[in-house]
């Protein structure tokens, strides 16, 4: 029998078994739980009713991670001088614009945010921005962040819904947001939403490393347990060897 399967020696190997086995565990658990702070981020909040977006954040808040793609109700006045056109949008496996016209929310401080009120495939064929009262209902998403730059920043074509290229359009303050209307106005089609809801890097990151460093504990853990078992087998392999060694006469 080899020495490391004596059973003098089995509680070692059992307490190895379990460390590696629950090091594996709480690792497999820390990515599920990162796997879920990443799906909660981007949950389908479609049927779900719409609030108020004062209820969701003020004008000076930052954007709340976990109202991603929440319907939100809003009412102000339309900003139609500050409309731009996000491109590089697909609609139908299209390449097109987003049409995005600013809001002035009633009730935010004077801060406004921006609608995207649809697709369009050139901003030639959008139609005109609407005037006046605003009752809209949308989908709010956080303002994102490629750091694609802007060729020229003379026109209104966008190449991303980047709050530091939306300033440059209007006189007001802005949400740290935007939103995507639930359905398109009239001459547009609908903005494909999962363009834009997508999870953070480091959503749910405090998870993942979690889960590595588990995965790394196991590892030393297997490491550790195989170099014991070695150590245990070394002394009879060096008597094996001993033993095999032809015996010299020293007459």
């Amino acid at each position: 029998m080899p020495v490391a399967l004596h059973p003098r020696y089995w509680g070692g190997h059992l307490l190895a078994l379990v460390l590696v086995a629950l090091a594996c565990r709480l690792g497999l658990w820390q990515l599920d739980s990162w796997q879920a702070h990443r799906e909660a981020e981007v949950a389908d909040f479609s049927d779900v009713t719409p609030v108020p977006l004062l209820d969701v954040i003020g004008p000076d808040d930052p954007f709340p991670g976990d109202k991603v793609g929440r319907p939100v109700e809003l009412s102000g006045t339309w900003v139609p001088e500050g409309t731009v056109y996000i491109e590089g949008r697909e609609h139908d496996g299209e390449d097109g614009y987003w049409a995005a016209t600013p809001v002035e929310v009633d009730g935010g401080g004077g801060s406004a945010l921006y609608v995207v009120r649809g697709w369009t495939p050139s901003p030639a064929e959008a139609p005109a921005p609407p005037v006046g009262p605003a009752e809209v209902t949308a989908y709010f998403e956080p303002t994102e962040g490629t750091n694609a730059s802007d060729p020229d920043r003379t026109d209104d074509v966008l190449p991303q819904v980047r709050t530091a290229d939306l300033v440059q359009h209007v006189d007001q303050d802005l949400f740290s947001g935007f939103g995507i209307a639930r359905e398109p106005f009239a001459g547009l089609e609908e903005a494909e939403l999962d363009q834009v809801s997508q999870a953070s890097a480091f959503t749910g990151l405090k998870n993942f490393l979690y889960g590595i460093e588990w995965f790394v504990f196991g590892g030393f853990a297997a490491f550790i347990w195989w170099r014991w078992s070695r150590e245990l087998a070394a002394p009879r392999e060096r008597d094996e060897d001993a033993a095999d060694e032809p015996v010299t006469s020293t007459s």
